[in-house]
């Protein structure tokens, strides 16, 4: 009988909430935006106001960077390649740390490359 490999508890989770809010809070951002977005901007071509969607836009872009600076923060000190030979929890927070700032960035451009529209005043049909 094969016998299954146990791995060592993990006793240091301090920050484990933060590194979640890090790698989930851009991609909420980006769905709240474009939820909004879609929500009114059929009342901003009735009539021609899309202060909303701008304010919407601003908001998701500063929570979606504020996520890649969270993610960054959490990141542990030191070198990745001393991380990844340990194969210990320390690999696995450098793991989430980089998701959160990749996340963050793609997320980042999605977010402006959706606010561009309105920025450029064609959100309506024409």
């Amino acid at each position: 009988m094969i016998e299954a490999e146990t791995l060592p508890q993990d006793h240091d989770t301090g920050g484990n909430f933060a590194r979640w809010i890090g790698v989930l809070l851009a991609p909420i951002a980006w769905a709240v935006q474009l939820q909004s977005l879609w929500l009114t901007s059929e009342y901003g071509c009735a009539d021609g106001h899309f202060g909303w969607n701008h304010v919407m836009s601003a908001v998701a872009l500063l929570f979606s960077i504020a996520g890649g600076v969270i993610a960054m923060a959490f990141m542990p000190k030191g070198s990745f390649q001393a991380a990844k030979e340990e194969s210990t929890s320390t690999a696995r927070k450098w793991f989430m740390g980089a998701l959160g700032i990749v996340l963050a960035l793609l997320f980042s451009v999605l977010i402006i490359a959706q606010w561009l529209p309105t920025l450029m005043g064609v959100p309506c049909h024409k």
